[in-house]
């Protein structure tokens, strides 16, 4: 503990946790945490210490450092890990299935992409509503109900009998994904409050996504060679069962409760947004990049992308608050993890078909080439949480992108009708090790970016340019290589060398929007060094230190009070409303 001046004759007591038998003398008034004088206590109720003595007072914890001990975190952690595991588990398990669904439904490859693309659609167009739920109503409620949504969702997955059907419950299946992820968010920035054992939770919980996404294609693998395409489907229902069990263990999230109004105009402008983009890139393949559907699809996504905008700048509490991408730290953040699960989820529906219909692999055998990928991607994250302690989320961000666009040459090196199946390995596992490193720095980074109040929010951001990733992905990449194939096989139809040929230029051009990528994230993270390591206050260090000299200065105890909070829209005494956040959007 210690003492340091603030105005005229005011003390402000800086402490972590007081003991109980600590007493603090500052004078005949009692003093707060904070450094503020108890004016409202009566009269007939001195401040009394823990010895009885009139006139003096232990300083009062904040509300979260005051909340009661949680029971069973480790319950609460396993729960959420187990809920990214089963969300991420279903799509990267599927994408081995590929070919066997497509045989069975007689799809093309625009069709087999809605399958892919329409969970990914729906969850992140419904993530932000994940998130405002979850802040609004409690995390453990909306947690739950999210687990049973996509436990049923699954099972009609698992029933359905046609291609418009299968899709209906896929997106089903999504909008339960979006409810689990916000809200497990949430839980676990509640349950864990030291900024330690936070930091491992969140770390533990990207890691999660990270393996359950590789792993995926060896369990579809086994899968789908043993019982079949609905298997991977059937699958998912004794996790989200044993989640929903476990579930009775898990506490409520001590942060208290936002009384957020929910956006429906932000919610359905960001849906018909990412739903025409989609649409857009899915379609142009099929009927043709200048044709009247792609066009009409790409002006669309165009003008509902500026509604997105005019909506929420207007919007009294909205979906989307625009003024937390003036943190640089978090523009860092949704680019890192968008660009991650673009090359892998792109990846995994290209290779797929090319390692079982151009190499003629087994699904079992096609599932078994992830093996680097899954290796990769846990030695990585377990490095990525040692380099993030010590050294904040840049080198980690940095080295995710390098491994990231090397494996994206490897691969277009690598793709071939002829060459040995096994110099693909390689390429894998430089995915995997850039899987690992870019997931835990995203999380972390966006969580310490708004206060944890709003954790749902945050983790909605992130999961969403997931999500959107995912989408852009599976549809890019997928639209290239049939178009470049289509091209070089005209008038012929496609041979597997043209589909090879396809797949090289996409995996070239991934890597180009990779070197782009690269170099935002490093102008962006290198803005706030060190923010996930240090955890002060979850503001960038200039900030920090502009508001410590306010401090010295004579500033208002309750004006640094916000500024150590985070808080980014309680408007503050003597300061425009847009407080920090007008700092770093000058």
């Amino acid at each position: 503990m210690r003492h340091t001046r603030q105005g005229r004759g005011r003390h402000r007591v800086v402490a972590r946790a007081a003991p109980r038998h600590l007493s603090v003398h500052l004078g005949s008034k009692p003093v707060h945490q904070y450094g503020q004088t108890d004016p409202g206590r009566p009269p007939d109720r001195p401040a009394v210490s823990h010895h009885g003595a009139a006139g003096l007072r232990k300083p009062e914890l904040s509300t979260l450092e005051a909340a009661q001990t949680v029971r069973y975190p480790r319950t609460a952690l396993l729960a959420c890990c187990s809920s990214l595991f089963l969300s991420s588990l279903d799509t990267s398990a599927l994408v081995v299935a590929l070919p066997s669904l497509q045989q069975d439904l007689g799809l093309d490859v625009a069709g087999l992409q809605w399958v892919v693309v329409a969970n990914a659609l729906a969850r992140g167009s419904t993530l932000f509503l994940g998130g405002s739920l979850a802040d609004r109503y409690g995390p453990r409620r909306i947690f739950g109900i999210g687990v049973i949504l996509f436990g049923a969702a699954s099972m009609l997955c698992f029933a359905s009998s046609g291609f418009a059907e299968l899709v209906v419950w896929r997106v089903l299946q999504g909008i339960g994904g979006s409810l689990m992820t916000p809200a497990s968010i949430s839980l676990l920035t509640g349950v864990f409050q030291d900024s330690v054992a936070r930091s491992r939770a969140l770390g533990s919980w990207s890691a999660t996504a990270g393996v359950s996404t590789a792993v995926g294609p060896i369990i579809g693998g086994v899968l789908v060679a043993a019982v079949g395409w609905r298997s991977v489907f059937l699958i998912c229902l004794p996790f989200a069962a044993l989640v929903a069990i476990g579930l009775r263990w898990v506490p409520e999230s001590p942060v208290p409760r936002l009384r957020r109004r929910i956006d429906p105009a932000g919610h359905v402008s960001i849906a018909v947004t990412l739903f025409c983009m989609t649409f857009a890139l899915s379609g142009g393949a099929r009927t043709g990049w200048l044709s009247a559907p792609t066009i009409a699809a790409v002006i669309a996504a165009a003008v509902s992308m500026m509604i997105v905008v005019w909506v929420e700048r207007r919007a009294a509490d909205p979906v989307l608050d625009l003024r937390v991408f003036h943190r640089p730290q978090l523009r860092g953040a949704v680019l890192t993890a968008g660009f991650a699960y673009f090359c892998l989820t792109g990846m995994n529906f290209v290779n797929t078909l090319y390692l079982q219909q151009v190499r003629g692999l087994s699904p079992w055998e096609a599932g078994l080439m992830a093996l680097p990928l899954t290796a990769g991607t846990l030695v990585a994250a377990k490095v990525c949480g040692v380099l993030l302690g010590r050294h904040g989320p840049r080198r980690p961000v940095l080295l995710a992108y390098l491994f990231l666009i090397t494996a994206m040459v490897s691969l277009a090196l690598a793709a071939s009708t002829t060459a040995p199946i096994g110099w693909i390995l390689v390429p894998f596992a430089l995915l995997g090790i850039g899987m690992g490193m870019a997931n835990p720095p995203s999380t972390s980074s966006a969580v310490a970016a708004l206060p944890r109040e709003r954790a749902g929010s945050a983790s909605a951001i992130t999961s969403t340019s997931r999500q959107v990733g995912m989408n852009l992905g599976t549809a890019t990449l997928g639209a290239v290589t049939v178009s470049v194939a289509g091209l070089l096989a005209r008038p012929n139809p496609v041979s597997a060398h043209d589909f090879t040929s396809g797949m090289r230029m996409a995996y070239a051009a991934t890597a180009v929007l990779g070197v782009l990528a690269l170099f935002a994230a490093n102008r962006w993270f290198a803005a706030t060094p060190n923010t996930t390591a240090s955890e002060v206050g979850n503001i960038p260090r200039k900030e920090r230190s502009d508001d410590h000299r306010r401090h010295h200065q004579g500033a208002p105890a309750e004006d640094h009070q916000r500024a150590n909070r985070g808080d980014l829209h309680t408007p503050v005494p003597g300061r425009p409303r847009e407080g920090l956040l007008s700092r770093r959007g000058r």
